[in-house]
């Protein structure tokens, strides 16, 4: 790598437009590179600020094959993208984080297996095909489960929290053409998460662990630093490395953990992109988990992560987006709006990062 390296200009190829598309693109620009966005909509918070856009569908390979051709490398806002688009792509252009990490982060059945075969702990799970599964899975695992379809659901989208035996029969007319995954309860103390970054010489850098608090599914709050021991935060890391070596990121890698009340430290999901949990990294460290990603894939070097103080991100969720007035006149609060078109409920619309020190 030379000094000049700096200096040379790459269009970024990323698939997906939506918030955290955008603040990549941002990113970018603010080490001069140009972005290209693939979206799926005109007004999608991304386009309106990438130096290009192509508009289309992922099953459009004519549309796959121009954007990847266009492009100095690509990248994802999202694991919901069709491993077959990045496989026309591929053939043009480099993919990061890489199409393993993908490939598994899609569906939680395989993401699970995976993490078990490291000989890495996970909650109790059953892959669920049936009623008759379901009865199974609830007599071995107790009340409460959850259910969750293998893919596509976030936010909660696609789970069910089932507490008892009516609400098992309630699933015996259900619709199960779609595959889906038992999830047992743990004894729940916090729930954490990191984001690691790896570049393609295998050396990660480590964002703090961030503690989470869901409501009603959906990310409320993530704080940073996590009360978490010290030697808590390092398995925390040494696992996000091991699940990191072995997916050959290049990029960027968030987990989701469960701590038991008996310090049990258990992988809840992954997902190989900027993620919402870590988006105090814009305001509160030396670096945002957006231009740590662009260092990566661009070929520059990582920077080490420094926390200058500690940091709430509070999501701005549907109707709440009206109700930000309040920030602009905070002086410890930097508030974030996505720029999203329709306000509609359990959509996040923006965040508001608020210095804690």
């Amino acid at each position: 790598m030379s000094k000049s390296d700096v200096l040379c200009k790459r269009v970024i190829g990323i698939v997906g437009s939506g918030q955290l598309g955008k603040m990549t693109a941002i990113a970018a620009t603010k080490l001069g590179q140009e972005t290209h966005i693939f979206a799926n909509a005109k007004d999608d918070p991304a386009c309106s600020v990438a130096n290009d856009l192509t508009i289309a569908d992922f099953s459009d390979k004519k549309a796959l094959e121009s954007f990847a051709q266009s492009v100095s490398l690509v990248t994802i806002e999202s694991e919901n993208i069709p491993c077959d688009a990045i496989d026309i792509m591929s053939q043009y252009v480099d993919f990061y984080p890489g199409k393993r990490a993908l490939h598994i982060s899609q569906n939680r059945l395989r993401e699970k297996d995976f993490i078990r075969n490291l000989g890495i702990r996970t909650a109790d799970y059953k892959s669920i095909q049936n009623h008759n599964d379901l009865l199974e899975g609830t007599r071995a695992f107790g009340y409460p489960t959850r259910l969750k379809a293998t893919e596509m659901g976030y936010d909660g989208k696609g789970q069910y929290m089932i507490g008892n035996d009516s609400q098992v029969e309630q699933f015996a007319s259900f619709d199960w053409n779609a595959q889906y995954i038992l999830e047992a309860s743990v004894d729940l103390l916090k729930e954490v998460s990191i984001v690691v970054t790896r570049d393609e010489n295998g050396k990660v850098a480590f964002f703090p662990v961030a503690e989470n608090h869901h409501v009603d599914g959906i990310l409320d709050t993530s704080i940073v630093p996590a009360k978490v021991d010290s030697k808590l935060v390092q398995e925390i890391q040494q696992t996000a490395e091991k699940i990191a070596d072995a997916l050959d990121v290049v990029g960027i890698l968030t987990i989701e953990f469960f701590i038991t009340k008996n310090s049990e430290l258990l992988v809840n999901e992954l997902a190989p992109r900027p993620h919402n949990s870590c988006h105090w990294s814009l305001d509160a460290c030396n670096v945002s988990q957006f231009e740590q990603l662009i260092r990566v894939i661009c070929k520059l070097p990582m920077q080490e992560v420094v926390l200058r103080f500690p940091c709430m991100t509070k999501n701005i969720i549907s109707n709440d987006v009206y109700n930000t007035y309040k920030y602009l006149s905070d002086k410890r609060a930097n508030l974030t709006i996505y720029g999203k078109k329709e306000v509609r409920g359990r959509r996040k619309m923006g965040h508001v990062n608020i210095d804690l020190s």
